[in-house]
């Protein structure tokens, strides 16, 4: 199989694009250690705030691996240089007071860097267009990652629209993960596939493309929309993790396979704990799964076992972009 995607360097397997996103991942790393220490973060708090300053920088250092071009390249320098700063602000703003301006404008920062990121995706789209479609996934998690910093101010500010609070919060969670890292990492799976990415691959990733912006629609405007967007885009999500361990692992070296292995085999234990919620609460068969223990389970696997596992997987061979705009 020919790689689409890495380089050697005397250092062992590193991607062409090194500097600020792995310095900033490292730093942030540190930084987010010594706040889960001292502070107490909730749950969602410590997952969104390991989001901002690891996993995202990591995330955007291998989509622009080659670097891009052109007024992409602008974009997206603006949220590199952006990030580190924007990022350790969010975590400050879980030190305020939960509620109120003080904290909303902390999270500001972070609504201009993923703004830049969104701007960064629609440039390439423009320029590129939909294919190939791991670049469009690529695309789409920059993108996707606006709603979350959006969501994370609407909650500092109290604004909650018609929803529970809660589920502006985890909105917010929901489009750092599900929104960011799964189209990115995905994306990256499919640049390691290259020309072995068939028709099962491609079905998937439509699923991932798509799956977060109808599941937003059926939130805010239909039930049903939203059990058939959430029960389709669990199966599919679990169904990719079997796919990457047994399609994309295999052929990758040594290490990352085991990471990106473990990663992947997080979904569908992740994704079977979101159908039992759903089952227990829109049916009530079953017993019944409380938010808190959802959170904290259905959170944990994806923040930490696939989102940081898998991004430091990744990291070590980046598979490189075989067409770039």
């Amino acid at each position: 199989m020919t790689d689409v995607g890495t380089e050697r360097s005397s250092g062992g397997w590193l991607p062409t694009a090194l500097g600020r996103t792995d310095a900033s991942a490292i730093v942030g790393g540190a930084a987010w250690l010594l706040a889960v220490a001292v502070a107490d973060l909730d749950a969602v708090q410590r997952a969104v705030s390991l989001a901002v300053l690891v996993v995202v920088p990591f995330g955007m250092g291998m989509a622009a691996t080659p670097a891009f071009e052109g007024w992409a390249r602008r974009w997206y320098t603006v949220a590199v240089v952006g990030q580190p700063v924007a990022g350790l602000v969010v975590l400050a703003s879980f030190l305020l007071p939960s509620s109120g301006l003080w904290p909303a404008l902390a999270a500001v920062p972070w609504v201009a860097v993923t703004g830049a990121l969104g701007l960064t995706a629609v440039t390439r789209v423009r320029a590129r267009g939909l294919w190939p479609l791991s670049e469009t996934l690529i695309d789409a998690g920059f993108a996707y990652s606006i709603v979350g910093a959006v969501a994370l101010v609407l909650h500092h500010l109290g604004i909650t629209f018609r929803f529970d609070p809660v589920i502006v919060f985890l909105t917010a969670i929901h489009f750092h993960f599900a929104g960011f890292v799964l189209p990115v990492l995905t994306g990256l799976a499919g640049r390691a596939l290259g020309d072995r990415a068939g028709r099962g691959f491609r079905v998937l990733a439509a699923v991932v493309l798509l799956g977060p912006a109808f599941i937003a629609v059926g939130i805010s405007f239909s039930p049903l929309v939203e059990v058939l967007a959430v029960g389709g885009f669990t199966v599919a999500v679990g169904v990719l993790g079997g796919y990457i361990v047994l399609r994309v692992a295999p052929a990758r070296p040594a290490l990352q396979r085991l990471l990106v292995s473990v990663s992947a085999l997080a979904l569908p234990v992740s994704m079977v704990l979101a159908l039992g919620y759903g089952v227990s609460t829109f049916t009530e068969l079953g017993p019944r799964i409380p938010i808190g223990t959802m959170v904290s389970l259905h959170g944990s696997l994806n923040a930490y076992w696939f989102a940081l596992v898998g991004a430091v997987g990744w990291r070590l061979a980046v598979p490189r972009a075989a067409q770039v705009a």
